[in-house]
């Protein structure tokens, strides 16, 4: 008997209470512990979520080759293939970088960096020749330009580059 008062009384001491306060009561802020962060702050961003932008900016990359840096607009984007559909399901526009590079830069083209939003990118000539490998650059649903890399099935990996502005080329 005394066993189970035992088992009771431990029962009792770690069953968790209800996190939701009562009705009549308003809801207090309270500081995070130590070390703990705001995981609404740090979720990634997918902008699939975001309505599409119908007045989105034109299409332009700085493109810096050889210390000469010119820019390519849509008139550019549309010389080389594209392909119009992501893995998501969703419409956008993707283009291989190899391939823009290659058919606006030259065929010897080897991109070495992609600068965006959220910093830059380098490339090494092993990733960039890595046939198994084809680099990204695809729309966004805000109009701007996102990086990131597909496997040799066409699945895409996560993006590296959000909001890529620039590229630097090596011939």
């Amino acid at each position: 008997m005394r066993k189970l008062g035992w088992i009771v009384l431990l029962m009792v001491g770690c069953s968790k209470s209800s996190d939701k306060p009562p009705a009549d009561q308003a809801p207090t802020a309270t500081a995070a512990p130590a070390g703990s962060a705001d995981r609404a702050h740090h979720r990634k961003h997918e902008d699939r979520r975001e309505p599409v932008i119908a007045d989105a900016p034109p299409l332009k990359l700085e493109v810096t080759a050889n210390g000469t840096t010119s820019t390519w607009g849509k008139d550019s984007f549309d010389k080389v293939a594209r392909y119009t559909k992501g893995t998501d399901g969703e419409a956008r526009d993707v283009w291989s970088l190899r391939e823009l590079a290659h058919q606006l830069s030259g065929p010897a083209a080897r991109v070495t960096s992609v600068t965006g939003e959220d910093g830059t990118k380098a490339i090494d000539v092993a990733t960039w020749n890595d046939a198994t490998r084809t680099p990204l650059l695809h729309t966004t649903r805000r109009g701007t330009l996102k990086f990131r890399w597909a496997d040799a099935n066409g699945k895409w990996g996560e993006s590296e580059v959000k909001d890529v502005a620039r590229i630097e080329i090596a011939q």
